[in-house]
């Protein structure tokens, strides 16, 4: 029989069932990897958890209690208790403290009552506080209907201790409402709630509640099933990140007013439902920020003939915009972007789109307090107007801002600010001659863009020819932009080719008899010559 503070080693599901049913405080329970299906077997453990003596799946009723996997471990039940009382709603219930869940995934049983669902796949609830989920996948149950759903993770206590859930992931929501005392921090956590059964229900918000909850690094991942609006934006908690697996509609404005969070659209698109209409704020663009530290992530915002602005930020600071597109082709009015009294940066590629109906491209307004947009080393700015009339990049309506404090570092965004009217307008590139170092070659424009960069292609150029006695040289020289090699010799040819050194003879009057002695010689010489010759030619 177990006894309490002692370490269990498990094995399959009957050791595990006798676990439960003889559980002591301290234990702890090593799980080989495996599937645990603990079925009916404990419905008659007399746990005595919030008033309820049995009748639960998986109670935990002894305070620090340890349950560990090591490998492949899943713990289940395939009971189906088709109840709708609250302690036949869930799969594991926890009424005690200090218990620590870690390295295992939970897939909780069916129930008939709830469609065959589990309603919660774990609830802390009566003296349970100082819980800890470590490692933990909650598994979706499928359903007929193709959709799925994990269960719930429920914190019923007022006071929660310190509560950890730590790199868990589920197909549901974690509800942290009744928790008054004490802290309940998520971290690295993923609540996916894509193809899920309670997907486009306004009345289910899909994401973490409860005052008392902290989160760091979570991710609520949608489709376009979800009612993005009413169940997940209009729900968030600082510390998330909305994530989108494919293209939604939205009936009303998206509206972020909460402070550290995240929309990444993995280059999918929000837009407006054919039954977009103006919400309870008065307004009818398309997306909206007043919220502190927010970021919009490879994400297009597309607006319709019912929407306004494609994406108003106002009175919000440290808003980033990496790789979005604002498209406002069709429009009631209004522009791909405005800041109101806003800090914005850009990083990456902000893509700008107009139609006939848009104002211009950005408008940047002071009215209510200092607004900027910075566009960092790495952006750029795309620029695209489907209207026959002409549209303004930028439209600065400024009362205390400076134009270059309004748009800092502009030359990234290929914009440059004309004197004349005190706007930015795009800059063209103006490239001179070849510019070049040993590397390569390139043009550049008076901004410091650069074009036709290039590898140096070289062709030998002879600057001297060497002769017999005297060396020569040459250099490399690209054919492209003429940038020069430094020289190198060329060898000399080598052998005779000077004439031997005669002495001139003096002038004055004995310079006469000096050529005569000369030509003199000169036929003796010539006669050997021929006699030698004719005598060869006689031996033959």
């Amino acid at each position: 029989m177990p006894r309490r503070g002692e370490t269990i080693n498990i094995a399959n599901s009957e050791e595990l069932i006798e676990a439960i049913q003889n559980q002591e405080a301290g234990q702890t329970w090593i799980l080989a990897g495996g599937k645990y299906d603990v079925s009916d077997d404990c419905l008659d453990v007399v746990a005595n958890i919030n008033n309820v003596a049995s009748g639960f799946v998986f109670p935990i009723f002894v305070d620090n209690l340890t349950i560990r996997g090591e490998g492949d471990v899943i713990l289940t039940s395939t009971y189906d208790p088709n109840s709708g009382n609250w302690h036949s709603q869930n799969f594991l219930t926890i009424g005690s403290s200090g218990v620590t869940i870690e390295n295992v995934d939970i897939q909780g049983n069916p129930n008939g009552y709830y469609e065959g669902m589990c309603n919660k796949a774990l609830e802390l609830i009566d003296e349970g506080k100082d819980l800890t989920l470590r490692n933990v996948d909650f598994l979706p149950l499928d359903y007929e209907d193709d959709t799925q759903w994990s269960g719930s993770v429920f914190i019923t206590v007022a006071d929660a201790g310190a509560t950890v859930i730590d790199n868990v992931s589920l197909y549901s929501w974690v509800s942290a409402r009744s928790v008054t005392t004490g802290t309940v921090s998520i971290k690295d956590t993923t609540l996916d709630f894509t193809n899920n059964t309670y997907a486009g229900y306004a009345e289910y918000g899909l994401g973490i509640s409860g005052d008392q909850a902290s989160l760091e690094n979570v991710t609520i991942k949608v489709d376009g099933s979800v009612d993005l609006v009413n169940q997940v934006t209009n729900n968030l908690k600082p510390g998330t990140t909305v994530e989108l697996t494919e293209d939604v509609a939205v009936d009303e404005m998206v509206y972020i007013q909460t402070d550290n969070v995240t929309i990444k659209g993995n280059g999918h698109k929000i837009t407006a439902s054919e039954s977009y209409a103006m919400g309870t704020h008065g307004q009818t663009n398309l997306f909206k920020v007043q919220a502190d530290n927010v970021t919009l992530e490879d994400v297009s915002l597309v607006s319709t003939d019912l929407t306004k602005h494609s994406l108003d930020v106002w009175g919000a600071e440290n808003v980033t915009l990496k790789n979005v597109t604002l498209d406002n082709t069709h429009t009631t009015g209004g522009a791909p972007l405005v800041n109101n009294s806003s800090t914005i940066t850009v990083e990456g590629t902000l893509s700008l789109i107009t139609g006939e109906k848009s104002w211009y491209g950005i408008n940047v307004d002071d009215k209510n307090g200092a607004a900027s947009i910075t566009f960092a080393e790495d952006s750029e700015l795309s620029f695209t107007n489907n209207a026959e009339s002409e549209k303004a990049v930028v439209y600065l309506e400024l009362k205390d801002t400076e134009p270059e404090d309004a748009i800092v570092n502009p030359e990234n965004a290929g914009l440059l600010l004309d004197g004349e009217n005190g706007q930015f307008v795009p800059h063209t590139h103006a490239y001179g001659d070849w510019m070049s170092d040993a590397d390569g070659h390139w043009k550049e424009c008076s901004c410091g863009d650069k074009a036709e960069a290039g590898d140096h292609v070289f062709t030998w150029v002879t600057d001297q020819e060497a002769t017999a006695d005297k060396a020569g040289s040459k250099h490399e020289e690209c054919t492209v932009c003429g940038y020069e090699k430094e020289a190198v010799e060329i060898p000399a040819t080598g052998g005779s080719a000077t004439e031997p050194d005669v002495e001139k003879p003096e002038t004055g009057d004995s310079a006469p008899w000096l050529w005569i002695a000369l030509a003199v010689l000169a036929c003796g010489m010539l006669l050997t010559v021929s006699v030698v010759g004719n005598r060869g030619k006689a031996k033959h």
